[in-house]
């Protein structure tokens, strides 16, 4: 069986044990894609730089709506180089957060600037939203992102989310929040929406201790959809690659 992680931070500060130490965990659970969405642009150089030295590790540049006030032309440029690399397979973490302290016109800028990168790029983009999803879904609409799809990261919406989001051409990255008892709304979503729409993520080390986390989610996936766990590491893996054009 052989399972993807859509998204993972690999070179997080918050690690001890370094990024290689990860990676062998993932190889040793049958994780063999790993991509590392970005979050800020002194990220960028790094993410690519481990991506060129482990064949199943991929970079995903761009600035979380954290990083947002560093969204300028000389960024914009440098995102445009970097997406003519082959490490680089998606665009991302990217979006808006109602619960940050950032200005939301320079989180709406810094989203849409890389939302017409990504699609000039003919490269997928990874979502982030908290909060705002009808003014993300909204841009997105308008950008024609269907062009190139994308993840939308970190789901806990409604199944009416997930499925305007679908529409759009993104599938829904189901984490480790599908495993908490308190959890309503998303395994009625995982039931809900197409096989084609799902991917799994573990968004380490932000919500999993590590990558092996990845299969504690598959097995719950597999439990709500009725499929073995092998038929969900055949699909979510089939999705990824198609999404991500592997």
């Amino acid at each position: 069986m052989v399972f993807c992680d859509t998204h993972i931070h690999l070179l997080a500060p918050e690690w001890i044990e370094p990024a290689q130490r990860r990676i062998e965990t993932a190889a040793d659970s049958g994780i063999e894609l790993l991509l590392q969405p970005g979050v800020r642009s002194g990220d960028w150089d790094k993410l690519i730089d481990l991506a060129q030295r482990h064949q199943t590790v991929y970079a995903a540049p761009g600035l979380h709506p954290m990083s947002a006030a560093e969204w300028n032309a000389s960024r914009s440029a440098r995102l445009r180089e970097l997406c003519c690399l082959s490490e680089v397979i998606a665009l991302g973490e990217i979006g808006l957060d109602a619960l940050l302290d950032v200005d939301p016109q320079l989180q709406e800028q810094a989203f849409s600037g890389q939302v017409e990168i990504a699609i000039a790029a003919g490269l997928p983009v990874l979502i982030h939203c908290r909060k705002k999803i009808g003014q993300v879904l909204g841009i997105l609409r308008q950008s024609g992102v269907g062009k190139v799809g994308g993840i939308l990261h970190g789901f806990s919406g409604s199944v009416e989310t997930a499925r305007q989001a679908t529409e759009l051409g993104l599938l829904v990255g189901v984490g480790p929040v599908l495993l908490r008892e308190n959890t309503r709304r998303l395994p009625e979503v995982v039931k809900a929406i197409p096989a084609a729409a799902l991917v799994l993520e573990t968004d380490a080390p932000d919500m999993a201790t590590g990558p092996e986390v990845l299969i504690e989610v598959a097995e719950k996936v597999a439990e709500l959809r009725g499929w073995t766990l092998a038929e969900t590491a055949k699909i979510t893996t089939a999705n990824a690659r198609r999404i991500l054009k592997l």
